[in-house]
């Protein structure tokens, strides 16, 4: 599987965005500032989503200083999404995307895309197919100097 990492420059403005919880609840991404943030983008029905969705939740556990968020990038409902979560654990927010794209993280060039979001609010890189708990570890690090 082909897997793209890219740094970007640094953006002249924190990036935001506000889209709603599985229970319905708006979730701002600037909720987050001042620590570090891991923005996933999966689907139920993309396979490399579902095996990096524990290994996300591990991250979480491991790492409480970093916020995880889940985006779900299908059509379905808060319920189904709910549903095909429940037996996974999962331990950090996931949204539903909106009718809106979300500028600078989509357009998305494949799933799962993660995004790593600094402190400041900056996407400061964006990785197209699936991550381990170890790689954001080194993601992570990488930029933290």
């Amino acid at each position: 599987m082909l897997a793209l990492a890219l740094s970007l420059p640094a953006q002249a403005e924190p990036t935001d965005f506000t889209l709603n919880d599985l229970e319905g609840q708006e979730v701002n991404l600037s909720d987050f500032r001042g620590r570090w943030v891991v923005v996933n983008f999966w689907a139920s029905w993309c396979p490399p989503c579902v095996r990096e969705l524990p290994e996300l939740a591990a991250f979480q556990r491991d790492n409480p200083d970093t916020q995880v968020i889940g985006i779900n990038f299908e059509q379905i409902s808060a319920e189904e999404a709910r549903t095909f979560l429940e037996p996974m654990a999962i331990n950090f927010p996931n949204l539903k995307i909106g009718e809106t794209p979300l500028v600078p993280f989509e357009p998305l060039e494949g799933l799962p895309t993660t995004a790593i979001v600094n402190p400041a609010g900056e996407i400061v890189e964006r990785h197209t197919g699936p991550v381990t708990a170890d790689h954001l570890q080194s993601i992570i690090g990488r930029h933290r100097n």
